[in-house]
């Protein structure tokens, strides 16, 4: 569904232009010098090739190297050419094996820790290169190689902390993910990849407060359409997602447009971002409700009362007494001067509330209409629910 990591020709090129060892050719060799002229022809097609980026030429130009000049004064450099190789041509487990043997003997060595930490997430998951990977981008954020630029460092920064975000992700650590991912968006807003992840790592802390960064990460990914973007069908599935888990917290997709295009333009959300829950929102609305009317919520309180578990005990302390007033709608009367008026909460709704009236009225009042009623209560039908009342009046 969605591109796994950096593009690791991007990253090769990046960790030849800090390599901490540069590519000599047999010309520019001080010391060493070739045995015989067979050896310096060889040499010089092989630093060709790495230097034209042929890299299936530079191996096998290593290989006939060092089988017909085993004891070559050039020896010392075919390990970091063949992991160079290695690593061009895809053999990644070979790249990576000649990686660990150089760390073993220089541990901050920058070009074969980047090229673990910016390897190790397409490797799979398994425990012992999570931690190599992990040690390597470490080791790369604090061996910054003191030739390269602010330009050529901030990639290699960026790589990093997003190989700490993944194995961070593969952890379930969820805190240290987001930490990692956040600080990624910060160096590189194109990230659309790193945005879904964020997405999915703030959304997997079940933290109400964070829920504006998870949603709009989601967006990020499902809009965004530049360099670095995912690819059309990977941005249609993100949004379909977006669309779900939107619509599940918010009640609906009102906003969502709005927010889609604040995230054409930026990676992280504004801090002042607000998208209330479909909770908060029917939180909002029935307290609008009840100011606008108090009455029509003293029935519904007193049903829920009566309904719920303490249900006997309430009805044991109101039977046979003036209920409060009520504002509720006209269902149904016994006749055209009625003596029984029933009500219920919602317009044409079941009966509810019956009346029988104290004093018998004039005229039949409208089906629909709101009146103000009360009464002693007098029996209850818990389900379904009607409350009977006598010495009724109504307003």
């Amino acid at each position: 569904m969605l591109r796994k990591f950096t593009n690791l020709s991007v990253a090769a090129c990046l960790l030849l232009l800090v390599a901490s060892v540069a590519t000599p050719s047999p010309q520019e060799e001080k010391q060493k010098v070739p045995k015989d002229q067979a050896e310096y022809e060889l040499a010089n097609k092989t630093f060709t090739a790495v230097q034209g980026g042929d890299w299936k030429t530079a191996l096998a130009g290593l290989d006939e190297w060092g089988e017909k000049y085993p004891d070559s004064a050039f020896k010392e450099d075919w390990t970091r050419l063949y992991m160079r190789g290695y690593q061009n041509t895809g053999q990644m487990d070979k790249a990576i094996k000649i990686a660990q043997d150089i760390l073993k003997e220089s541990p901050n060595d920058f070009e074969a820790n980047f090229l673990i930490a910016s390897t190790a997430p397409t490797m799979g998951t398994d425990p012992a290169m999570l931690a190599a990977g992990e040690k390597a981008a470490k080791a790369v954020l604090a061996n910054r190689p003191p030739q390269a630029t602010d330009e050529q460092w901030k990639p290699l920064q960026t790589t990093a902390l997003q190989t700490l975000g993944w194995i961070a992700m593969q952890k379930k650590d969820h805190l240290e993910a987001e930490k990692q991912f956040t600080t990624v968006l910060g160096l590189n807003p194109n990230a659309a990849q790193v945005s879904y992840w964020l997405g999915n790592e703030v959304l997997a802390q079940g933290n109400p407060n964070k829920n504006e960064l998870a949603l709009f990460s989601f967006a990020r990914a499902a809009v965004y359409d530049g360099e670095g973007a995912l690819n059309a069908q990977g941005r249609e599935q993100v949004d379909t997602y977006l669309k779900k888990v939107y619509t599940n917290y918010h009640g609906s997709e009102e906003g969502l447009d709005e927010i889609k295009q604040m995230a054409k333009t930026r990676a992280l959300p504004p801090a002042d971002l607000k998208i209330k829950s479909k909770d908060v929102i029917a939180f909002e609305k029935e307290a609008a409700d009840r100011k606008a009317n108090p009455l029509l919520y003293q029935f519904l309180d007193l049903k829920e009362a009566l309904t719920g578990p303490q249900g006997d005990a309430t009805w044991a302390e109101l039977q046979g007494k003036l209920t409060p007033k009520m504002q509720l709608y006209v269902v149904g009367s016994d006749s055209a001067r009625p003596q029984v008026v029933s009500f219920s909460s919602k317009q044409g709704g079941p009966v509810e509330v019956v009346v029988n009236l104290e004093n018998r009225l004039r005229a039949a009042p409208g089906n629909g209409s709101k009146r103000i009623v009360e009464g002693v209560a007098s029996s209850l039908t818990k389900s379904p629910f009607k409350l009977t009342l006598t010495s009724g009046s109504i307003q």
